[in-house]
């Protein structure tokens, strides 16, 4: 069974309060070797750190405050935020990013949120995960002018191949999501299948986005493989394949440590 690694999933979150062991325990029962937990703020960024001391090797964290949340990043808060980044458990700044379609945060509020993360990123050595919606032309130049020499993740990818080439021209990576395996966007399907397979990840936005035929259930780490799969398909290539592609992408962006031999 080919080793997936969920490089995006949010199982701190609240939606798991009730079942989040199981859940854990089903996703690396279905061949999720390893899955990222990226917060959205400071208490969230926390939690992540917990449960990757709870699954050490298995789940990781990234420490971050969202867009939406761009509000709460006060000098105290970036403060703790740098902290809680230097735990050995932490192996990104995320998630962090712009968002234009909600718009919970002023924007200019949102642009300095990210910038500050930008050098905390730097500061650390850290890749960042990088939320971008309906925010594209400002977050290219953003990374341009703010962003030199960092690496990271255009995580949960919505855009045509032009977008993604300002992503890949960057030296980002590409991470896809549920909405790729949804029947109405073949556009975006047809980028998971023309990115280069070593800038390619995989992952589920879990609680969010659940990739059919599921959709509309609460998401889980477990169903990464849909979309894996169906990329894989798309592609031309076995699933074991693009599975262990995805796989090594994510150990050498997160500078992941080896799997132990047993699993």
């Amino acid at each position: 069974m080919a080793a997936l690694v969920d490089s995006h999933a949010h199982v701190q979150m609240r939606q798991f309060n009730a079942d989040r062991d199981q859940v854990i325990a089903a996703a690396f029962a279905d061949g999720v070797a390893r899955m990222v937990a990226p917060g959205t703020d400071v208490p969230t960024s926390r939690l992540a750190i917990e449960l990757a001391e709870r699954y050490p090797g298995r789940v990781f964290a990234a420490v971050g405050t969202h867009p939406h949340d761009a509000t709460t990043l006060t000098d105290a808060a970036l403060a703790e935020q740098r902290e809680l980044a230097r735990s050995p458990h932490v192996v990104a700044i995320g998630e962090i990013g712009l968002d234009y379609y909600r718009n919970l945060s002023p924007r200019e509020t949102q642009r300095e949120a990210l910038t500050r993360q930008f050098a905390l990123a730097r500061e650390l050595d850290l890749p960042v995960i990088l939320h971008n919606r309906e925010s594209h032309a400002d977050m290219i130049a953003l990374l341009r002018s703010e962003g030199q020499g960092l690496r990271g993740v255009f995580h949960c990818f919505i855009g045509d191949q032009a977008m993604a080439r300002d992503a890949l021209d960057l030296g980002f990576y590409l991470s896809f999501a549920g909405p790729v395996t949804f029947p109405k966007n073949a556009e975006l399907a047809a980028v998971a299948a023309w990115a280069p397979l070593d800038r390619v990840l995989v992952e589920t936005d879990c609680p969010y986005l659940t990739p059919a035929p599921f959709r509309g259930r609460r998401n889980e780490p477990r169903y990464v493989a849909l979309t894996a799969r169906h990329i894989a398909e798309v592609r031309g290539l076995p699933f074991d394949q693009f599975a262990e592609a995805t796989a090594q992408n994510a150990a050498t962006l997160f500078r992941l440590p080896s799997l132990p031999e047993n699993l």
